[in-house]
C-alpha cells in the first residue's frame, strides 16, 4: 500500500514539473515497478494539473519578473501561428513538442477558451501518456 502511493505520489510529481512532464514520470516509475496504467493515470493526472495552474494563475505568474518574461516570450512562439490558424487540433498535436505547460501559456496568451485548452491539453496528455507507457513497456520486455 505504502509502495503504491510512494510511485503514485512520484508519477504526479515528477508529471506535474515543467520539462519532466510525462516522458520522465512514466518511464520513471515504470522503471520502478509500477504498472503501466497507474503509471499512466498519475503521471497524466500530475502533468494535466499544469493546466488548472496556468489557467488559475496565468495574470500572477506574469507578474514575477523570470515567468512574465518566459511567458511573453511564448506570445511571439514558433508555433503561435499554426495555433491561431488550427486552434485547439494544434494544442493537441503540439503539446509532445513543446510541453503541457508551454502549451497551456501559449493558448491562453492566443485566447482560447479554458475549456477547449483543458480538453485539447487532456486529450494529448491521454494519448501521449499511453504512446510512452506502451513504448516503456515494450522496452522493458525486450531486456527482460
Amino acid at each position: 500500500m505504502w509502495e503504491y502511493l510512494y510511485l503514485a505520489a512520484t508519477a504526479w510529481l515528477l508529471g506535474y514539473v515543467p520539462f519532466f512532464e510525462i516522458y520522465l514520470a512514466i518511464p520513471a516509475v515504470m522503471m520502478m515497478g509500477f504498472d503501466p496504467v497507474s503509471a499512466v493515470i498519475w503521471g497524466g493526472l500530475g502533468n494535466f494539473m499544469a493546466v488548472p495552474t496556468i489557467l488559475f494563475f496565468h495574470k500572477q505568474l506574469a507578474k514575477v519578473p523570470r515567468l512574465g518574461k518566459w511567458l511573453h516570450s511564448l506570445e511571439n512562439n514558433r508555433f503561435r501561428s499554426h495555433i491561431e490558424k488550427y486552434g485547439a487540433t494544434m494544442v493537441v498535436v503540439l503539446t509532445v513538442v513543446a510541453g503541457v505547460w508551454a502549451m497551456a501559456a501559449i493558448g491562453r496568451v492566443l485566447g482560447l477558451s479554458r475549456l477547449k485548452l483543458s480538453l485539447s491539453c487532456a486529450l494529448s496528455i491521454v494519448l501521449y501518456s499511453i504512446l510512452t507507457a506502451y513504448a516503456v513497456q515494450a522496452g522493458l520486455d525486450w531486456f527482460l
